[in-house]
């Protein structure tokens, strides 16, 4: 396994007074502990890592909350150490979370599901290592964008199908979280002639059900990709249900929740994960 170990610095000043005769031991700092490249389960797919940021020395000593973050790129492509993951991991470790960026199998390596069995081996593996990490197991969320977004939203809703959890270890553990944040969120396939649309189980539309995790959808009105329509009817189909669902539809494309659109979304996820994960 390679780890990388980079400490990030919060700015501190700290006003003291102390005279000739006393003297006062400066705190700790916090930082930042991030360890890149972690098997989540043994194998020979090199897919099965995640990177891990962990804040230290933040005055926080019970047990914290976990955002795992899931990248897109179509099934087929992508990574966790893309720029725009890599700058949330940082930033939600900075926010107290203890944050994970996961990789999981395209579909030219192992034929879907087998990227939704990944993402939940991933949350099972947290599970098992919350305590040495001081993560409470029922205060963790997600976040994914586009095909990240399917997968976070699939862990969201699909904890009760056995046969998605696949054949990684860590089974003792749930991978439902508490909740989820999809970008750009497919919902469905949206193609009738896609063999990957024969089957609802795989998919977000397949779960209409108020039993499942708390959701935030972002989507842009003018997304090429992600078609409004669908994020609209199954919208829709979950508020009938009572479920909890916030939905934030604005105007923009396939980036609302990515790169610079998180300008706009970012705030709604941020409040959103704070009222679900934090006490």
């Amino acid at each position: 396994m390679k780890n990388m170990y980079v400490l990030l610095f919060l700015s501190i000043v700290a006003f003291s007074s102390c005279n000739s005769n006393q003297s006062q031991k400066q705190p700790e700092r916090p930082f930042v502990a991030l360890t890149s490249d972690i098997s989540y389960r043994e194998g020979d797919s090199k897919s099965w890592v995640l990177d891990l940021a962990v804040p230290m020395n933040f005055g926080d000593e019970g047990l914290r909350p976990a955002i795992v973050l899931v990248h897109g790129g179509g099934w087929r492509a992508g990574s966790k150490q893309d720029i725009v993951f890599r700058n949330l991991l940082i930033d939600y470790a900075l926010q107290g979370y203890v944050t994970l960026s996961v990789g999981y199998r395209f579909d030219q390596e192992a034929a879907f599901p087998a990227c939704i069995e990944d993402v939940k081996c991933a949350v099972r593996w947290l599970k098992a290592h919350a305590k040495e990490l001081r993560v409470d197991p029922e205060r963790i969320g997600t976040y994914g964008h586009s095909a990240g977004a399917h997968l976070a939203m699939m862990l969201g809703v699909s904890s009760d199908n056995a046969d998605l959890e696949g054949d990684g270890p860590w089974k003792e553990y749930s991978s439902k979280v508490a909740c989820a944040v999809g970008g750009a969120p497919p919902t469905e396939i949206g193609n009738p002639n896609n063999p990957w649309s024969q089957h609802p189980e795989w998919w977000p539309i397949g779960y209409i059900s108020a039993k499942v995790s708390p959701l935030l959808l972002c989507q842009g009105i003018e997304d090429p990709i992600v078609k409004v329509e669908l994020t609209d009817d199954y919208v829709e189909k979950m508020r009938a249900t009572d479920a909890d669902i916030e939905y934030v539809r604005i105007k923009g494309g396939h980036d609302v929740a990515y790169n610079v659109g998180l300008a706009v979304t970012k705030p709604a996820m941020d409040a959103f994960f704070a009222k679900h994960l934090k006490k």
